[in-house]
């Protein structure tokens, strides 16, 4: 069911815009709950919006419906819900020609078992032992292995075995870049992007998992890290992602691992920060609509 705005929310919307919002924080000219249900009264809302806030844990349908029927959706999700998941960042990092570790994609399990022929299908070479193996989907560093060997591979594939099992299915196998003790995210809200380098002696480096943040260090790499994602978002329409690069050691060029729709929010400042930095981007974009 659909309500006018009547709380007040972290960060209200130039009144008149018409705009319809179902983010819990950002403030609109009427609000609906993205997880209520979906009746012909959200439809017509919709609709008649001149613009739609969406929060980021936002349904691909509900995504879809949006833009499909309203002109101007915040945030442009196009290319998270064309190819989802590790599967699909490889995809788009393909499409765009971004710098990328050399990867194979499997959309089953047997993909990588068996030979299949009839098929015309072989089991690929994979890369030299250790690799790194990754789930369709998961963040802060779930689905996310080191893997050193043939016995550590058999383990890894008899937990993607489940995962399909409960719909889950597909995985990527890339090459490790060695000698890294650190990956630079960098994160885009609206215009604004902001960087800080994580920090770990581990594999994985995701504050989740023990990373330190690190802000100060090589600004000049870290601007060179935020030119090439500000380029690959002004080609893809993406303006709310987090993006995880690597400098390889002598390397000046970015390598793109990652992207990520949702994400922590420590390296931001916490979420209070991350709210601001949003409704920021929220009220210029809503500025720029005619």
């Amino acid at each position: 069911m659909l309500k006018v705005e009547t709380e007040k929310r972290v960060w209200p919307v130039r009144p008149g815009k018409n705009v319809l919002s179902m983010h819990p924080v950002i403030g609109g000219d009427a609000f609906y709950w993205d997880r209520g249900v979906w009746d012909w009264d959200l439809f017509c809302a919709i609709q008649k919006a001149s613009a739609v806030i969406l929060p980021q844990t936002v349904e691909k349908e509900l995504y879809r419906l949006c833009t499909k029927i309203c002109p101007n959706v915040f945030p442009n999700y196009d290319l998270r819900f064309q190819w989802e998941g590790k599967m699909g960042d490889t995809l788009a990092f393909w499409a765009y020609g971004v710098k990328h570790p050399h990867t194979l994609v499997f959309p089953k399990v047997e993909t990588l078992l068996g030979e299949h022929p009839d098929m015309n299908h072989r089991v690929p070479e994979l890369p030299p032992y250790p690799f790194v193996l990754k789930g369709a989907h998961g963040g802060e560093g779930k689905q996310v292995w080191l893997v050193e060997n043939g016995e550590d591979l058999d383990a890894k594939l008899q937990i993607l075995l489940q995962l399909e099992l409960h719909g889950s299915s597909g995985f990527v196998i890339q090459e490790y870049i060695p000698l890294l003790e650190r990956d630079l995210r960098v994160v885009v809200i609206g215009n604004q992007i902001v960087s800080y380098w994580r920090r770990a002696q581990s594999f994985l480096h995701n504050v989740a998992r023990g990373g330190e943040i690190d802000a100060e260090s090589d600004k000049e790499l870290q601007a060179v890290g935020r030119e090439n994602v500000r380029r690959f978002c002004r080609r893809s329409g993406i303006n709310l992602a987090a993006f995880d690069l690597v400098f390889p050691p002598g390397e000046g060029e970015p390598v793109f691992l990652e992207i990520n729709y949702t994400f922590g929010r420590t390296g931001l400042g916490g979420s209070e920060k991350f709210y601001t930095l949003l409704g920021n981007a929220v009220d210029q974009w809503l500025q720029e609509i005619p």
